[in-house]
């Protein structure tokens, strides 16, 4: 038995709400939520020896394609909150990792779903994820209490809010918008009197191909229900990416 088999299959990880990128309530954001989330996703893979170096020396990297995130509340700047993830689920073409959020008391206050493929650094084709040596040892059945992050539909009728174009600040090591960066920009759009009266509780996202730099991307939305936006990103007439936002 190796090093990496003897390992917890779930791995805990300790972030502290930091007061200089907390928003105007003094609470953390959902990019910043959502950035502990891949800290976390990539040092539990890491660890366990199917993370990042592990992939490259195979000429393959992870790519995240969907997650759903559903929040109880946004835990206030200067504390600390405790984020659990394991991997649910695998199969040829995507393993699942799921995610828990506890708050210094000891109260879970949100959760997520994400669906990752691994694909080929050269061709950006995907790969058979079971061909993974250990990945599936660390598979468990512990319960997750939401929805897998599924497909959202897309929208003709959505009207076109913003466009922005993709810089220095917004790319990954791929030169390609980060994906923390495509929540960024969806949450951007909302005005913050709403921020005041209301908090996004439910935001799911599709990630279909990649922003890349210097592009002009449009941000689309359709009301779909009261405090439900359905949000696009576009390349032209070509959709890169959907989101399912939830307010309440």
């Amino acid at each position: 038995m190796n090093k990496h088999s003897q390992m917890e299959k779930t791995g805990t990880f300790t972030y502290t709400i930091d007061a200089y990128l907390s928003d105007f309530r003094g609470k953390a954001t959902l990019p910043m939520l959502g950035g502990f989330m891949l800290q976390a996703a990539t040092q539990h893979a890491e660890e366990r020896g199917f993370g990042y170096s592990s992939m490259i020396s195979k000429q393959r990297v992870w790519v995240l394609t969907r997650m759903n995130i559903q929040l109880s509340e946004y835990p206030s700047n200067d504390t600390q909150i405790k984020l659990h993830t394991w991997v649910s689920d695998l199969n040829k073409l995507f393993t699942e990792r799921c995610f828990a959020f506890e708050d210094q008391n000891g109260n879970y206050f949100g959760y997520a779903r994400s669906l990752w493929a691994s694909i080929d650094l050269q061709t950006r084709r995907p790969t058979n994820v079971l061909e993974l040596e250990g990945l599936s040892d660390f598979r468990t059945d512990k319960e997750c209490p939401i929805e897998s992050a599924g497909k959202l539909p897309l929208s003709k009728d959505a009207g076109h809010i913003t466009d922005f174009t993709v810089k220095y600040s917004d790319i990954d090591i791929n030169k390609h918008l980060n994906s923390m960066k495509y929540i960024e920009h969806f949450v951007d759009i909302f005005p913050l009197e709403l921020y005041q009266q209301k908090e996004i509780k439910g935001f799911e996202i599709n990630y279909i191909t990649e922003g890349k730099y210097g592009s002009e991307l449009g941000i689309f939305e359709k009301e779909i229900s009261e405090g439900v936006y359905m949000l696009e990103m576009r390349d032209n007439d070509r959709t890169i990416c959907s989101a399912k936002v939830t307010w309440q």
